[in-house]
């Protein structure tokens, strides 16, 4: 509107339909909100105090369609919550864990980025990750003389045992996502995990009479590094999950050479 007020040239103001033109117009101000726009003309050639206001409504439709067409596509940060049971694989010959005492949860940030109007999603972020390997009831965790990991079990007069090992991570995923469909809320996700696992801890727990007692022992020879395959399945905010790890969670060897136990983490959960 603005053009086409600035542009004309001749002495007259003519109507025709809705346009309305004025010829060298003094001043044009035009005031605009959400909902209507509203145009003020001051003076124009020959009559200095000629004066013209217009308001026209805006429809919302149309402002919602231009915001829409300026936003990029789902990028940005979100935030990430899994919890799974753990479930150790290749464990050491007679020794084995207890699925559902042994669990996963996480939590952590991921940048997402969709390239505009593509239905794929590249994302990278940082996770917290606690992971407890917990034995059988009336079994035991502990480090012997040798500083080895060892499995065993506890004195027949003891109740209310437990015995895990704790891992404390922290994650970086690399994760690739697909929508299933423009208009689809299904997804999955795929992509390695790498663990930076800073923590290693074996807990015990164990009551002898009435006498409670809980042991910690640090140094259990957790591996530094550690490389998980992740896969994901989402519809809407609600997700399942399965992560596993081909490398063990404990060295092969402790300071002196001596073997230690050796598995594999896989882990089965809810995703948010």
């Amino acid at each position: 509107m603005m053009a086409v007020l600035t542009a004309c040239t001749g002495a007259n103001a003519a109507e025709m339909n809705d346009t309305v033109v004025f010829n060298n117009p003094q001043r044009v101000t035009v005031m605009t909100n959400d909902s209507i726009q509203k145009v003020k003309v001051s003076g124009k050639e020959g009559d200095e105090r000629f004066q013209y206001e217009s308001t026209v409504s805006i429809s919302n439709s149309t402002t919602k369609m231009i915001k829409k067409s300026v936003t990029r596509d789902e990028n940005g940060l979100v935030i990430d919550l899994g919890y799974g049971w753990a479930i150790p694989t290749n464990t050491p010959q007679g020794h084995g864990f207890a699925t559902f005492r042994s669990w996963e949860w996480m939590i952590g940030l991921r940048y997402c980025y969709t390239p505009k109007k593509a239905l794929q999603t590249y994302s990278v972020g940082l996770w917290c990750d606690w992971r407890n390997y917990t034995v059988p009831k009336d079994n035991v965790i502990s480090k012997n003389a040798d500083d080895v990991v060892v499995f065993g079990e506890y004195p027949a007069n003891v109740s209310e045992t437990s015995s895990k090992i704790r891992i404390f991570s922290l994650s970086v995923p690399f994760l690739f996502t697909q929508k299933l469909g423009r208009n689809s809320k299904a997804s999955f996700s795929l992509g390695p995990v790498v663990n930076f696992n800073v923590r290693g801890r074996i807990l015990n727990e164990w009551t002898d009479g009435d006498v409670d007692t809980e042991t910690s022992t640090k140094g259990i020879g957790q591996r530094p590094v550690t490389i998980d395959f992740m896969g994901i399945l989402k519809y809407g905010d609600l997700g399942l999950y399965c992560k596993y790890s081909p490398m063990s969670v404990l060295k092969s060897k402790s300071e002196n050479g001596v073997e230690n136990p050796q598995f594999h983490s896989l882990t089965i959960g809810l995703f948010f």
